[in-house]
């Protein structure tokens, strides 16, 4: 048995906890995560990092990281989900005007393994708690890190979209690549966004290859390599430890370009637009502190 049973022991889980772990993977969901880093990276101050908007753009960074390596490893091994993973029954008692929202955040598609949402919070979570060095101790942010992770890993099965060796692998994989990727960076923001469009090549590669028919997986590998260079360029033409932006500025903006990079993500566009559009939008938001200051 693929999963050991263990997802399928899973399955008869009441409705209401089904629901709250569906809402629990979205803390690994690339929306979530990328808006949540663009507006860690322009609010961070001194309270949470030595060097705040490195810090934050280091994360970002990461955050590509882990979209390009799930797709390399995905498409490279090409296992399929678990059986009606591409569905979902929302709860009777739920309205029905949310049983779109329900079926968007319980099902998965594509290829199962590794778990990409278990790859990106190793990856995520992971990288927060080395790289806000001023919040709390390492341990606890280590602590902090690995039961998110843990949640993330667990609602996957929960909601029946991967089995236990997915999100094993997942976790595997996740901080394999955030330590090799946080030793080849070595503190530079720039070097990282690098890798991020490094691992997006390789990325690209291997959805070519293994996965000619799925070219959602493309997209994404491109989205990586567009974001990668897109932000390495911002980077080190005017990246810096520009003051954290006030609420009334950041906020707006994240909403604005995290909505262009999602309609990227989601909207099916060529390749080259893609690419191109990632590279816009992320090197907007890594220029952003520096433009507010020339204003």
């Amino acid at each position: 048995m693929h999963g050991w049973g263990v997802t399928e022991a899973l399955a008869s889980l009441p409705d209401g906890v089904v629901l709250l772990f569906a809402l629990l993977t979205q803390l690994a969901d690339a929306w979530f995560v990328f808006g949540g880093l663009a507006l860690l990276y322009l609010l961070a101050d001194g309270r949470l990092a030595s060097e705040p908007r490195r810090a934050g753009a280091t994360l970002i960074a990461l955050a590509i990281c882990a979209l390009a390596a799930t797709v390399a490893f995905k498409t490279a091994f090409g296992v399929h989900r678990p059986a009606g993973a591409g569905t979902a029954t929302a709860p009777a008692w739920l309205p029905a005007l949310l049983d779109p929202v329900y079926a968007s955040i319980a099902t998965g598609d594509g290829f199962g393994f590794p778990s990409g949402h278990a790859t990106s919070s190793s990856v995520v979570y992971g990288g927060l708690a080395l790289a806000l060095d001023r919040l709390w101790t390492r341990r606890k942010r280590l602590l902090a890190a690995g039961g998110i992770v843990a949640v993330v890993a667990l609602s996957r099965l929960v909601i029946g979209v991967h089995h236990l060796p997915d999100v094993l692998a997942g976790v595997v994989a996740g901080s394999v690549v955030l330590l090799v990727v946080w030793q080849v960076a070595d503190g530079r923001a720039d070097r990282a966004f690098l890798a991020a469009a490094a691992i997006g090549i390789v990325a690209l590669g291997a959805a070519a290859i293994f996965a000619p028919n799925h070219p959602d997986e493309a997209l994404k590998a491109g989205i990586a390599v567009g974001g990668g260079v897109g932000a390495a360029v911002a980077w080190r033409r005017i990246g810096g430890e520009y003051p954290s932006l006030p609420v009334r500025i950041a906020l707006p903006a994240t909403l604005v370009l995290g909505a262009a990079w999602g309609g990227i993500y989601a909207g099916g566009f060529p390749l080259p637009a893609a690419v191109g559009g990632s590279a816009l939008v992320v090197g907007a938001i890594v220029a952003l502190p520096w433009a507010v200051v020339r204003r």
